[in-house]
């Protein structure tokens, strides 16, 4: 045989190969039990919302289900190095929110964004500005003509955390300074906040709805592009005068690179079906998470602006690890 006719055979069987390999994963899939990898402690809003998806996602599977496994340590890094790492067969998923973006700007870590492939996302939960129930700011204008005046007390979810970079867009968008009480999550913050042992604090909705609703905290202002749902009467932050349209925390899957597309295309498809089950719709509201699906270019786009913002905000201020 000649060397050209040779290399056309090759080529067809190589072709020929994967496209059997490809039909093979696409009818096969998936043939055991998926994992979440949360890359936080259990009872935040990252590990709670995974496993409400996990519990609905269950429903649409055959013989096989969505685990959520935690794997704290770091402020998140551990959990996804973990994530970044794992074969790339679709059996690995990391529970992906901002700080995946931020933690390889800020330290040195085994993993960068670009490790990752969007799957999807499933909220886009809002950050809040809070105070205690009795405090002396009734509305934001007196919030801000004080913090004008000094710093005011705020808690926040660690240093360098989305939380924090919003703390400090604020300073530069509203000529407002604050102190800054960094917790080791979000029930210190609550304490901090119900025993007026801190001015303000600065977390996502989800997480402090139900203490809104119970009337033990008070909110101020929300960082969306509209007011909520329940909330007429709480402004936007930029109808507020603090002048940032929109600044949330999201939340979605992704796996690492180099997934299966059959896989990605499946996950995605799953996690639309969840999204549009009125159970899950009502679980996500009752705790206070907006429910807002985006594929995976959806999703993507969400994840750079992110990052575009939050590196603004992290080169000015010059931060690094603490």
């Amino acid at each position: 045989m000649q060397t050209k006719d040779l290399l056309k055979s090759l080529t067809f069987a190589l072709v020929g190969s994967a496209l059997c390999a490809s039909v093979a994963t696409a009818q096969s899939y998936p043939s055991k039990d998926i994992k979440i990898i949360v890359p936080f402690a259990p009872g935040g809003a990252v590990d709670v919302t995974s496993r409400i998806i996990a519990e609905y996602a269950n429903k649409h599977l055959d013989k096989v289900k969505i685990v959520v496994e935690n794997r704290a340590g770091g402020d998140g890094v551990v959990g996804q190095t973990f994530a970044a790492r794992a074969k790339p067969d679709g059996y690995t998923m990391l529970a992906m929110t901002s700080s995946v973006v931020t933690n390889p700007v800020l330290k040195e870590t085994q993993y960068k964004i670009e490790d990752f492939e969007a799957v999807a996302m499933y909220t886009d939960d809002p950050e809040v500005l809070i105070v205690p129930t009795d405090s002396p700011f009734k509305t934001v204008a007196d919030f801000i003509a004080e913090a004008k005046k000094r710093p005011i007390s705020v808690t926040i979810a660690g240093i360098a955390t989305s939380h924090h970079l919003a703390g400090l867009a604020l300073e530069d968008s509203a000529g407002i300074k604050f102190n800054y009480l960094p917790t080791k999550g979000f029930g210190p913050q609550l304490q901090a906040v119900m025993g007026n042992h801190v001015e303000s604090a600065l977390w996502s909705f989800g997480e402090g709805k139900k203490h809104v609703d119970a009337k033990s905290v008070r909110l101020l202002a929300v960082a969306s592009d509209k007011r909520l749902e329940g909330f007429p009467d709480v402004p936007t932050w930029k109808e507020a005068g603090l002048n940032i349209p929109r600044w949330t925390t999201f939340r979605g899957w992704a796996v690492p690179k180099g997934s299966p597309k059959e896989a990605v295309a499946f996950l995605a498809n799953l996690l639309e079906k969840v999204n549009k089950d009125e159970g899950y719709i009502a679980r996500m509201t009752e705790y206070g998470y907006p429910v807002s699906y985006r594929d995976a270019a959806g999703y993507t786009e969400v994840v750079n602006d992110y990052a575009d913002l939050a590196g603004r905000v992290i080169k000015k201020h010059n931060l690094k690890e603490q």
